[in-house]
């Protein structure tokens, strides 16, 4: 689950647990606390348990897929200096 994907979860709770979830951040910042404690895993447990999130995804899953990417080759000039060029 990505941070804007948790973001909009937290935005679907009532005003009441939303502060919650604020106060407990600010309470962990404040305190100095700068690194976490749990895991990923941990928080997306918590987050189940609570109701917050449907399903607690596979973590393994997910690989950096910029990691194989490679560039296609195309022929021709790039799109950028064509649209600059219609432009004139």
């Amino acid at each position: 689950m990505t941070p804007q994907e948790i973001l909009k979860e937290i935005q679907r709770l009532p005003p009441a647990d939303r502060q919650m979830i604020k106060d407990s951040i600010d309470k962990g910042v404040m305190n100095g606390d700068t690194t976490s404690s749990m895991t990923e895993r941990e928080v997306l447990e918590a987050l189940y348990a609570k109701g917050i999130i449907g399903n607690i995804p596979n973590l393994e899953a997910y690989t950096d897929e910029d990691d194989d990417f490679e560039p296609v080759d195309i022929p021709g000039k790039p799109t950028s200096e064509i649209i600059i060029e219609e432009r004139r």
